[in-house]
Parts: C-alpha cells; sequence; structure tokens
C-alpha cells in the first residue's frame, strides 16, 4: 500500500513535471514573440496588432514614428487607440475613427479591397499613409494586422507633377493662342474667293501646320501659303513662327519693288535660303535639321491669274467642264540639310475662269492611317471626294471630307490622329 510519503513525492514530480512543461511553453511563447516582433521590426512601414479594437503590439518604426519606447506609453500619450491621432481637418475620403458610423478598424475589414489613406500629423509635419488591414485567426483569436505605409514624399512629387502639368498646359494653351492669332481669320478669303473654307486641326494643342493670306500691293493680288512645318506640337509651332517672320520679310520686299513680278518659286527659294542661314543649316554638322512642305499661290483677280509652287506638296483644281487636275510640286522641301541654298524650284501659271474650284491640303490629311488594313487615307480617295462633291457648295465638300476622315479614322483600333491638318478650298468667282 502507497504510503502518505510516496503520494507526496509523485505529487512534488508532478508538480516539478508540470512546471517544466510550463517553463518550455513559456520560452517557446517568447521565442515565438520575439521572432513575431523581430520580423515586425524589420519593417519600414507602420505595423500594428489589435484584438477587436483593441492594440496588442506594435513595430519599432512605429515607436520611433510617435518617439515612444512601448505601447504602454502610447497609452499613457495618445490614448488606446492610434485613429485618435488622425487629422480630422481633411478632405472627405481619407480615414477616420468613426467611419460610416463604425469603426475604422471594422470600416477596414469591410473595405478591404479599397485603396484607403489617413494623413497624421507629427512634430508640425504632415504624413500621408496608405492603410492595409489583413485578419488573422490565432488560437481562435480573431486578430487584425493594419500596415501604414508612408507615401508622402510620392504624394509630394504627385502634386508636384500636377502643378508642373498644369503649368505646361497652360503655356501651350497660351501659345495656342498666340498661334491661332498669328493665323487669318477664314472669311478673309472672302475678298479674293466667291466660296471657301479652311479646316486646321493640329494634332495637338499647338502644331506645325500654318497658313497664312496676305494683300499684295493692291486688293487685286494676293498670297495664300500653306504649310506643313517640321514636327508637330511645341517643336512645330515653334517653326512656324520662324516661318511667319520671314513671310513678314518677304512681304516687306515685295510691297516695297511695285515693278518686282511676284514669282512664288522665288518665294519659296526665300524661304529655304533664309531658313537654312537663320539655322546655319549650311554647316555639315549642324545639329537643326528642320525646315516645311507645302505650296505658294499667287493670285491675281483683275489678271485672272494664278501661280503655283510646291514643296513636296501639289494643287488639285477643278476647271469648268468638271476635270479634276493635279499640279505637281517640286520633289525638295524648304529648308533641311539636304536641300541646296540655291536650289530653283519651279512654278505653274494657270490662266483661271469664273467656276474654276481650287483645293489645297498638306500631307496630315492625306497620310493618316485608317481603313481596314491600316493604310493611308491618300490622295486617291480625298480627290473621289472631291469629284463627288463638285458641284454641292463648298461647305458640303468640307462636312464630307471630315466625315470621311473620321469614319476610316475610326476603322483601326489605334485611331489617333498622327499629324497636324490643313485642308483649304476656294472657288474663282466674277
Amino acid at each position: 500500500m502507497r504510503t502518505e510519503t510516496d503520494l507526496l513525492q509523485n505529487l512534488e514530480e508532478a508538480k516539478e513535471l508540470l512546471q517544466k512543461k510550463l517553463d518550455e511553453t513559456t520560452k517557446e511563447l517568447e521565442k515565438e514573440k520575439y521572432l513575431r516582433q523581430s520580423m515586425l521590426n524589420s519593417q519600414k512601414n507602420l505595423i500594428l496588432t489589435y484584438n477587436g479594437h483593441h492594440l496588442l503590439e506594435a513595430n519599432q518604426a512605429f515607436f520611433e514614428f510617435y518617439k515612444i519606447k512601448n505601447v504602454e506609453e502610447f497609452f499613457e500619450k495618445y490614448g488606446e487607440c492610434i485613429a485618435d491621432t488622425f487629422n480630422t481637418n481633411v478632405s472627405k475620403g481619407y480615414l477616420q475613427k468613426i467611419m460610416d458610423e463604425e469603426h475604422y478598424i471594422d470600416y477596414l475589414r469591410r473595405q478591404s479591397d479599397k485603396v484607403t489613406r489617413v494623413k497624421i500629423s507629427r512634430d508640425g509635419e504632415e504624413h500621408i499613409f496608405t492603410v492595409e488591414l489583413t485578419v488573422l485567426i490565432v488560437d481562435t483569436k480573431d486578430l487584425s494586422i493594419i500596415t501604414f505605409t508612408n507615401i508622402t514624399e510620392t504624394e509630394k512629387s504627385k502634386v508636384l507633377m500636377q502643378i508642373q502639368h498644369q503649368e505646361i498646359k497652360d503655356s501651350v494653351e497660351y501659345a495656342s493662342m498666340i498661334q491661332s492669332a498669328i493665323l487669318p481669320a477664314t472669311v478673309s478669303l472672302g475678298k479674293y474667293f466667291k466660296e471657301y473654307f479652311v479646316t486646321w486641326r493640329p494634332k495637338d494643342t499647338v502644331g506645325g501646320d500654318i497658313w497664312l493670306l496676305n494683300d499684295l500691293r493692291n486688293e487685286e493680288e494676293c498670297l495664300l501659303f500653306f504649310i506643313d512645318c517640321t514636327g508637330h506640337g511645341i517643336s512645330g509651332a515653334f517653326v512656324t513662327m520662324i516661318v511667319k517672320s520671314i513671310e513678314k520679310e518677304i512681304l516687306s520686299i515685295l510691297r516695297n519693288k511695285e515693278d518686282m513680278e511676284v514669282s512664288p518659286a522665288w518665294i519659296m527659294g526665300y524661304f529655304n535660303k533664309t531658313m537654312k542661314t537663320l539655322l546655319k543649316q549650311e554647316d555639315k554638322d549642324s545639329l537643326t535639321n528642320v525646315g516645311w512642305d507645302g505650296g505658294i499661290i499667287y493670285y491675281n483677280k483683275k489678271d485672272k491669274l494664278l501661280k503655283f509652287a510646291g514643296a513636296e506638296t501639289p494643287l488639285f483644281y477643278m476647271d469648268i467642264q468638271g476635270e479634276l487636275h493635279t499640279v505637281k510640286g517640286n520633289r525638295k522641301s524648304v529648308g533641311y540639310k539636304n536641300c541646296e541654298a540655291e536650289y530653283e524650284y519651279k512654278e505653274t501659271i494657270i490662266n483661271v475662269e469664273e467656276g474654276m474650284k481650287f483645293y489645297c491640303t498638306t500631307d496630315g490629311y492625306l497620310d493618316q492611317t485608317g481603313g481596314e488594313k491600316g493604310f493611308s487615307f491618300g490622295k486617291k480617295r480625298f480627290t473621289n471626294i472631291i469629284k463627288e462633291y463638285y458641284s454641292e457648295p463648298m461647305s458640303e465638300l468640307q462636312s464630307a471630307l471630315m466625315v470621311e476622315m473620321m469614319t476610316y479614322q475610326d476603322m483601326v483600333l489605334d485611331n489617333e490622329q498622327r499629324d497636324d491638318q490643313t485642308v483649304i478650298a476656294f472657288e474663282i468667282g466674277s
């Protein structure tokens, strides 16, 4: 029979074994807690562990941000919830302690698929965080891990980019106003022609296409330019300013020499030589290689005479019998390093009659891609539309050209306008 001493000894051994197991479990828990804390401390983000709404643990980044040593010190200085430190004077959408009449942790659980932001101020500086909540089930406990990722610098960069983008946008829009101001009013064509239209569509807010119309020495003669400068957007628009400057110089020469014959070919040559000089393109090592394609038309209303010179650009016209003609330009552009300064352009002289119709276009319209195979719109489609609407008012032709182009362009997935587009048409009056 076991004695009382034996029972006491067995009880003592059981206690020692239980204590040993308890110590081992405690060490394992401490080890697990240490590993967990080490993992949390290795993160640069602020990481908190919650049981329900109660803060359990936080990482070193959290302590450093709030300048505290532990969770207990946070409770003493700020309260039991980090949400008590959220900025409240913020725009709608930023996280608050109570969101839609529920605690922010419950709100985050319900909105787990959305990006949530919060603002917290420390030492006079505002910080912006994204907040993510992850739910864990540990020993039947429903725990939440909340990660605060500091995106302050990213947001500052984003705001700076938005400001810079707006400044650039404002500058380009102002440049567009300047460029539009140097273009003639479309109605000015009415001084010389019976019917007319102008379609000027830059690819961007500003463009490299420009058209100009000027009286010369009397009200019976004018010069019409339709020009496609190198590039589009800001770079193209800058070249149009050079073109406008040279055009004013040419007009001054012609107006001061009444006996000088007006020659579009000579004007084109003057442009070529002057641009090459201004841009130092005669130097083989020059970094600038810009110029333009287009056409120059001289029209004398009294003498019923039209002269044309083209640089890589044709002129189309319908005679009074309804036959379409194409006047080819030179196969040389104006400017550019590969065009000789003394290159001589040719010109075509046409004796016009009332009812004849002329059509000018830069290559932006003809080269626009589209259709089922993504080919260029082309001269054939362009001239077919002219033939179809030859006897209709000019306004009908203008609409048809735009509708046909938009339809053709929309047939391809990437239906972006490729280049600036300018189309001008006019009819000879009495």
